[in-house]
């Protein structure tokens, strides 16, 4: 919700508000009366109460909207002003959906920090001059030189939010063979640079790479914020999740991050996730910021920079010669894809990518789950960021059978569930909503999820669950084709269960056509994929083992030779759409469907559970 929806939603009740917000106030011809923003007897400061939607204090001249007053009576930056509102009016994020990540940070310890002195002079050099450093509260500071084995000078910028110290990260004033010394407390929590030196009330805010450039648009009176961690994507953004609300306050966002393809690459992702509609690309003429003070740039040849800014157009429209290196990209990558699966045989002819949607498909009590998860645990092993919505089991549940196939174990040791716990932390994210979810919400909370947590792979199990009824062909096909639009827009792999017609014989094998529902479930997913056991082996296996093996009849012998598991590749649209099938022995231990002769991944420990138990029972411990 942006600060001007907010804001409409605050008007709506505004009576309440300001009861709340000034309760020593009084109602006079539709105003709501008070002395100031302190709240005293007074008849200076009026909230119009009539629809004109805005405030004056007479006093002092200040006038806004009901968001800028609560600033004002709370003493408190806008983003908490936007908390306190919501609470007030009962509205909630969408990140209620989800299980709030449980993960303590440390406070950074501010050894080697030393009263400013030295960092001025240096700062100086910069363009940056004593009253700007102090604003941001930088102070001096010493680095360790792992090369020349000595502490040099540096400089300490302190990383404030609400006044909580998050972290400290000091830089090396001196460059020992032109390596820029750089240190960050471990374990802080990740968070912009500034925050101490930001307007309680402003609107609108430049995002920029490096401590300095945050001072230097700051100092030519531009209101800013610095990223930690410098350009690129993935965990070097891991900020935004953690700043996600506290930059719902910005209706604005212009991203100056350094004039390379690294910093480009950087402002795609912010923007992505922050929303495209509220960000502008900064071109500078020179690398960064700080460069154009040094090349002498004053605050109007600055501003016009940011007034030619260029919003995130839509790429849904542009010349193909603008899409050249994206062709020559689709033949140098094709085959390397977003993730592999856990079947080798598999990954030479196939390979989960970004962009696409692969439907799961099987007959109850096959599998299908089991498999799924098999896959996105695999994911998570590569470094996916995986959110599951698993719509027919509480999250506890869900939780449990990925932990015993993360660790191969039916009865894992309470340490070691906190151990594997610890592991899906970072790297899982469970919608939390059993039961019948309306698809469209889901989606919503989907592209939420994509923005903030940079989630790249979003299961869902099951079709059946998303509140479209059984023959609603017309349902299904419009949700499959939003999910389309969704894989596509937020350029993420989606695996979407469903399940297949009853039949009179679980004995052959399920193909593209047995997919339970309109046809567009298989038309227009990328990849189709099924899981079969083969339950007829079993029976006979069973009877061979009581009866011998000359007891089974002839259809009995054919069903022993198949596998007892087959992972089938129905579709496939990229790649050279090869399509076929693999054997596959579902593990009862691990509940992994295991190849030939492989046997159980414990991906906790990163070795194979073989491994992991010759490990145990050298220990004279036994697993079950």
């Amino acid at each position: 919700m942006t600060p001007s929806e907010l804001s409409e939603k605050l008007w709506e009740s505004a009576e309440r508000v300001v009861k709340y917000l000034l309760p020593k106030g009084h109602l006079e011809s539709r105003e709501w009366v008070v002395g100031s923003v302190n709240g005293e007897a007074g008849k200076s400061l009026k909230v119009n109460l009539a629809g004109k939607k805005v405030w004056s204090d007479f006093a002092s001249g200040e006038t806004g909207d009901l968001l800028d007053l609560w600033v004002l009576v709370r003493n408190c930056q806008l983003h908490d002003a936007m908390r306190e509102a919501k609470e007030l009016l009962g509205l909630k994020d969408d990140d209620h959906h989800f299980q709030a990540k449980k993960k303590t940070f440390s406070k950074p310890t501010r050894k080697g920090v030393k009263k400013a002195s030295q960092c001025y002079e240096y700062l100086l050099t910069r363009g940056i001059t004593k009253e700007t450093a102090d604003l941001f509260r930088v102070s001096d500071a010493v680095i360790w030189d792992p090369d020349g084995k000595q502490e040099l000078p540096a400089i300490a910028y302190p990383y404030l939010r609400n006044n909580d110290l998050l972290q400290v990260k000091r830089i090396g004033i001196a460059r020992p063979n032109g390596k820029k010394l750089i240190m960050a407390e471990a374990d802080c929590e990740p968070c912009l640079f500034g925050w101490q030196a930001l307007d309680a009330k402003v609107r609108s805010v430049v995002i920029c790479e490096g401590e300095i450039d945050c001072m230097t648009y700051t100092q030519l009176g531009i209101n800013s914020l610095s990223v930690p961690f410098g350009g690129g994507k993935g965990a070097k953004q891991q900020w935004i999740e953690y700043e996600y609300h506290n930059l719902d306050r910005f209706d604005e966002i212009w991203l100056s991050l350094d004039n390379d393809d690294v910093g480009r690459e950087a402002a795609k992702e912010i923007a992505r996730r922050l929303g495209e509609h509220r960000c502008r690309l900064v071109e500078l003429p020179h690398k960064d910021i700080n460069e154009c003070l040094g090349a002498g740039m004053n605050e109007d040849q600055v501003f016009e920079c940011l007034e030619r800014a260029k919003f995130f157009d839509p790429d849904e429209l542009c010349s193909a010669g603008d899409l050249l290196q994206e062709t020559i990209e689709a033949f140098a990558h094709r085959d390397v894809g977003l993730f592999s699966s856990p079947w080798k045989s598999l990954n030479h002819n196939f390979k989960f990518r970004s962009g696409e949607l692969t439907l799961v498909n099987g007959v109850n009590g096959h599998g299908k789950t089991e498999l799924v998860g098999h896959i996105a645990i695999e994911a998570m092993n590569q470094g996916i960021r995986t959110c599951i919505a698993s719509l027919e089991l509480k999250p506890g549940k869900m939780l449990a059978r990925l932990t015993r196939q993360t660790i191969c174990t039916a009865s894992p040791a309470h340490t070691e569930i906190v151990m594997t716990n610890e592991w899906f932390s970072d790297r899982l994210w469970v919608f939390k909503l059993t039961g019948t979810a309306k698809a469209g919400r889901l989606l919503e909370i989907f592209a939420y999820a994509r923005r903030r947590y940079g989630i790249e792979l979003f299961v869902i199990d099951n079709l059946a669950k998303c509140g479209l009824d059984e023959e609603d062909f017309t349902g299904q096909k419009n949700f499959i084709d939003t999910l389309c639009d969704f894989k596509n827009e937020h350029n993420c792999h989606v695996i979407l269960v469903t399940h297949a017609r009853k039949t009179n014989n679980e004995g052959a094998p399920t193909g593209k056509m047995d997919v339970k529902g309109t046809g567009a479930l298989t038309d227009m997913p990328d990849n189709v994929m099924s899981v079969w056991r083969n339950i007829p082996r079993e029976l006979a296996q069973r009877k061979a083992d009581q009866h011998g093996y000359e007891s089974l009849d002839k259809d009995q012998q054919a069903a022993i030779q198949l596998p007892s598991s087959m992972i089938r590749l129905l579709k496939q649209r990229e790649g050279e759409g090869w399509i076929g099938d693999i054997g596959a022995t579902f593990d009862s231990r691990s509940h992994q469907f295991l190849e030939g002769k492989n046997t159980p991944f414990n991906y906790l420990a990163g070795k194979l559970q073989s491994e992991v138990d010759l490990e145990w029972e050298a220990n004279n411990v036994t697993r079950v």
